[in-house]
């Protein structure tokens, strides 16, 4: 038993109270790590059991005909979703964003301090010589394949845009003459990038009614409750039980249907995609010009110590760039692999949570 005065003299004995602490830090360690392996043993157990939970900078190797579960790593309001089920999509398209008005403000702050960094290290090397030359024509050929990279980015970004504005709920609608008739139900996602009409008109036929159509496409399908190709863009068409479809009545299909509830949105998503290509695409302009401007300048040589400040200088800065993009990155839910939407957890104008399942894909 420990008496006070074994109490006393223990901490007022350093190396006694050291050692004593040294153990009761071993043992609580002990535990900690026992507990952290028990939960990580568990979280294991659940991924195997539930599935795998992807995040748009997951490095999970992804094999065939897996149900993948994507979420955002990081919390906001979400500002659009682009998909719904049944979706057919492509490894890297943008499946959601966040609004990431923040992120973009970093990023811009980042890249105007590298720009500042860049300026400086080409007014160094201004007229330098030799490996600095090299150095001169490194930047060049990086500056290059960036503003190749951006450009591709940002085409499939307003394909994106461009096919979720087509996909704005198509309608059949009756044309003026034929107002308070019931129209057959379109279905399907449009896949073709063009835009127009299909012009419908209905006929009787042997058992019931049949439409032709044409416009964007021209052909004939027999209409029941069970939808059937509309040509082969992608959608159906279909006569509910509870209308009454009459022959000899003209329905007109618009692509893009401009009367959509989702049509203002997705037009203003696609004009914003086109806005945002120009400025990004600029920019990167910007340092391959600006890269080629210090070759060509490259006349005289510049001490070995500036051109290695300058040359550290631009590396953070850089660093820092990336760190920024990646965080805006981290605003994006972006497809793994090709695949279906089997699930869409969310809509726009919700807040979202780090790592809660937001849409299911089943890979191809």
């Amino acid at each position: 038993m420990i008496t006070k005065q074994h109490f006393k003299k223990i901490i007022t004995t350093p190396k006694l109270a050291i050692g004593i602490s040294i153990v009761l830090v071993l043992i609580i360690g002990t535990f900690v790590t026992v507990a952290r392996n028990q939960i990580q043993i568990a979280q294991l157990a659940q991924v195997k059991a539930l599935g795998q939970t992807v995040s748009n900078n997951n490095s999970t190797i992804i094999s065939a005909n897996q149900d993948l579960t994507l979420a955002f790593i990081m919390g906001g309001k979400i500002n659009n979703v682009a998909v719904k089920i049944g979706d057919i999509v492509k490894k890297g398209d943008v499946l959601a964003n966040l609004d990431a008005g923040n992120a973009e403000g970093i990023v811009n702050q980042a890249q105007g301090a590298y720009d500042i960094a860049l300026a400086n290290y080409q007014k160094i090397i201004n007229g330098a010589t030799g490996t600095t030359i090299d150095v001169a024509r490194a930047s060049v050929n990086t500056a290059q394949v960036n503003l190749n990279e951006v450009t591709k980015q940002q085409e499939t970004l307003i394909n994106n845009a461009y096919s979720s504005l087509l996909n704005s709920t198509p309608q059949a609608q009756v044309v003026s003459d034929y107002n308070g008739y019931d129209a057959p139900t379109v279905t399907g996602t449009y896949s073709c990038n063009k835009e127009g009409n299909y012009d419908l008109k209905t006929y009787a036929s042997s058992g019931g009614i049949s439409v032709s159509y044409s416009g964007l496409e021209s052909g004939s399908l027999y209409l029941t409750d069970v939808p059937r190709p509309l040509g082969t863009c992608g959608l159906y068409l279909s006569a509910d039980k509870t209308k009454q479809i009459y022959s000899d009545v003209e329905y007109k299909i618009n692509i893009p249907n401009k009367n959509a509830a989702n049509y203002n949105m997705n037009n203003n998503a696609y004009n914003l995609a086109l806005q945002n290509k120009e400025q990004v695409i600029a920019s990167a302009q910007a340092l391959l010009d600006q890269a080629k401007t210090a070759l060509t300048a490259v006349v005289t040589t510049a001490r070995p110590e500036d051109v290695a400040i300058a040359s550290a200088q631009v590396q953070s800065a850089e660093g820092a760039l990336q760190i920024a993009k990646s965080a805006y990155n981290n605003t994006i839910i972006t497809a793994p692999a090709d695949g279906t939407i089997i699930n869409v957890a969310i809509t726009a104008g919700q807040i979202a949570t780090p790592n809660t399942p937001a849409i299911e894909l089943l890979t191809k």
